[in-house]
């Protein structure tokens, strides 16, 4: 680990691949779920922790030089980033709250109504 404790490696995926930073200060809000600044894709990626750690290598010796380009573009994304977790918070704000009850709109019955005898005229074929 380097002293501002970001992690660097590999994330081995394909087409996908990319050199990797892991910033263990920055959760998700999610147990299963780990963000990681992507220098290819150039931007912070929220991935399901247990597919993507099997993916996971550290840097080797001749990619070190990937790690200022890394921590580079992570200062950079993360002035961008907006974690999912504040974005579902500044919605809960912008959803406008009532503060009294709903009150279901019923139409009124009339309890005399209530009282009346029904008479129900059935025609029943014997066949």
């Amino acid at each position: 680990m380097s002293k501002t404790n970001y992690w660097h490696g590999y994330l081995e995926a394909g087409t996908k691949s990319s050199p990797v930073l892991r910033d263990p200060s920055m959760e998700t809000g999610n147990a299963n779920t780990v963000y990681l600044y992507s220098l290819n894709r150039n931007k912070i990626i929220e991935f399901q922790a247990g597919i993507v750690e099997q993916k996971l290598r550290e840097l080797d010796k001749d990619e070190s030089a990937l790690i200022s380009s890394l921590n580079a573009g992570y200062k950079k994304a993360k002035k961008e980033f907006t974690p999912r977790a504040s974005m579902r918070l500044k919605q809960v704000e912008l959803t406008p709250q009532s503060t009294a009850p709903a009150k279901p709109d019923l139409d009124e019955i009339d309890d005399s109504d209530l009282d009346d005898d029904l008479d129900i005229d059935m025609d029943i074929d014997d066949d």
